[in-house]
């Protein structure tokens, strides 16, 4: 019996959709503070900054959910909101935010990956292999979903094939997801305040974290080649 499979199109059009639908809501709940950061009035960032940050619960859902369906969805970025989560709630709240929305987009990606049909280039990807090939496999996998520039379909397809447990996937998600939740949202608070400090430091941990990927993919490249001259 064939195994029956989702379409994939039309996975990824619900989900655009879905993000279109809470943009909108998210824009019409802080229109009056995109107007000011867009028509700035001088001596007054303390107002705006209570006015974004008086927001509730319910705003910050928002957020956490765009956060979550831009981060399922292959090809499309969620820093931008991340950045804009940091600077409406601060660093600690923002962090939270992001971090419980990464997390769950991730969940929602490795809850239907088996349940899709990918395509030949998708499978033989170079970075799949990098990260399904590696001698502690599960560090791989919690160090690719730190580092922005690597798809998170890519890190869960891997983690799907080398059928990681429940508690496994967790564990690596919840501290993979960690370190960039950080940096966006303390990123976005240091825009805000106008601290070209805060803001370099969030850039060279980014820097950083991504120069440490390099770092461990190129001591297990030449593991690989050791060994296959023994």
């Amino acid at each position: 019996m064939k195994k029956k499979t989702l379409n994939k199109k039309l996975l990824i059009a619900l989900g655009v959709l879905l993000a279109i639908i809470i943009v909108i809501f998210v824009y019409q709940n802080y229109k009056p503070e995109i107007d000011v950061l867009i028509h700035p009035v001088p001596h007054e960032k303390e107002i705006l900054l209570h006015m974004i940050r008086a927001h509730g619960i319910a705003n910050s859902l928002l957020l956490l959910g765009l956060i979550a369906v831009l981060n399922s969805i292959p090809g499309l970025s969620n820093s931008v909101i991340c950045i804009l989560s940091g600077l409406c709630y601060g660093p600690f709240f923002g962090f939270i935010i992001n971090w419980m929305g990464n997390v769950l987009g991730n969940c929602i990606v490795m809850s239907l990956i088996r349940k899709i049909n990918f395509s030949k280039r998708v499978k033989q990807h170079k970075l799949i292999k990098s990260l399904m090939h590696q001698k502690h496999p599960l560090i791989g996998l919690t160090i690719g979903f730190m580092i922005p520039v690597i798809p998170s379909i890519l890190v869960n397809y891997a983690g799907a094939q080398l059928n990681v447990n429940r508690r496994q996937y967790m564990a690596m998600v919840l501290v993979g997801m960690a370190p960039t939740s950080f940096l966006y949202a303390f990123g976005g608070d240091a825009i805000f305040r106008g601290s070209l400090k805060r803001i370099i430091s969030a850039a060279i941990c980014i820097l950083i974290l991504i120069g440490i990927y390099l770092i461990v993919k190129k001591i297990d490249d030449e593991h690989k080649k050791r060994l296959e001259t023994e």
